[in-house]
């Protein structure tokens, strides 16, 4: 009797096992895990498919960084679950912009959205001569197939419609822009001491005294630029952008080589690490400069409103993702 209770129970625990083991590779099938959720919006589930037909465009490029076995390198399997995880993010908004843009009545009836696509379409193909073969093939080159593309133009319709109505009452005040100056005159609209400067690289010091030589003979610096010079400011007569004196973006030796120039004055070679400089100084300004609010209203005005918009577009579509219960699965979204 104890014989038969033994083979009934080692019985039973097979088939649980077997069972069990059955379930765990039916969830692992391609089909299966396609099916996973990645997110959830209200009732719909945003797919592991959905995420990886998202993918698509990038899949190629990963693997030319990084390898065909890119997901044995710690640094690139980072990478790309951080790219994943903001196509999960693009996903979710472009759902959720989809229920409140049908709930607030803001998108396009179905008439108006394929008449947007099809003037969209017919704009792209202007822009290949109205060859449609041209435009054939550059949708082949980027993985695209004409309905796929359609569904690009609708969703980017989609973001665009939301984004307009979320930032339509953004405004900025010129209190905000006075205040966003003061904040920066510092560190943005302030000129420290320093000049212009121009130089003349070479790769040998009697090069650079012979060129000295010139100068001080009379040719002209650009000519003498153009003809000796052998970095990327040669055409353009050495010259470099405004540098400040106290600047960390020059070569140390370079900066202390032509810090104590005067107006219009030529340095004898300085040496660094690229080479041998000649540096003619211009424009020197021995105390700073504040630019006026004035001067730089408009400019600031725009970067202030940029920075509003984006802070109202961004809590609005949190709110939203709040209001929606929206749920991301990590384990999921990760490769």
């Amino acid at each position: 009797m104890k014989n038969i209770k033994k083979m009934i129970t080692m019985a039973i625990i097979t088939v649980v096992t077997l069972t069990a083991a059955g379930c765990n590779m039916i969830e692992k099938t391609p089909e299966a895990m396609a099916k996973s959720p990645v997110a959830k919006v209200g009732n719909k589930k945003i797919t592991k498919g959905d995420l990886d037909k998202k993918m698509l465009p990038y899949d190629q490029m990963i693997i030319q960084q990084f390898g065909e076995d890119y997901k044995s390198n710690p640094e690139a399997v980072e990478g790309v679950n951080n790219l994943r995880a903001q196509m999960v993010d693009q996903l979710v908004a472009l759902e959720v912009f989809t229920k409140k843009g049908d709930e607030l009545k803001i998108l396009p009836t179905t008439e108006e959205m394929d008449a947007e696509v099809e003037k969209r379409l017919v704009d792209m193909k202007t822009m290949f001569g109205n060859d449609d073969a041209k435009f054939e093939e550059a949708m082949q080159a980027q993985g695209l197939t004409l309905e796929e593309l359609k569904e690009f133009i609708k969703e980017d319709t989609t973001m665009t419609k939301m984004r307009e109505y979320i930032v339509k009452d953004v405004v900025v005040s010129e209190e905000d822009s006075k205040a966003y100056y003061e904040e920066n005159k510092e560190k943005l609209y302030t000129q420290k001491p320093g000049a212009n400067a121009s130089h003349i690289l070479v790769k040998d010091e009697e090069t650079a005294k012979l060129i000295k030589s010139k100068i001080d003979a009379g040719e002209d610096f650009a000519a003498l630029a153009k003809e000796y010079g052998t970095d990327g400011t040669k055409d353009s007569g050495g010259q470099l952008p405004f540098i400040e004196y106290d600047t960390e973006g020059y070569d140390p030796d370079f900066v202390k080589g032509f810090k104590n120039l005067k107006e219009g004055e030529v340095s004898d070679p300085v040496q660094s690490q690229f080479g041998y400089h000649i540096i003619k100084v211009s424009g020197v300004k021995d105390t700073p400069e504040v630019v006026e609010f004035e001067v730089v209203k408009q400019q600031i005005t725009e970067e202030v409103l940029k920075t509003k918009q984006k802070e109202t577009f961004d809590n609005t579509l949190k709110d939203w993702e709040k209001e929606l219960k929206v749920k991301r699965y990590e384990e999921n979204i990760n490769i």
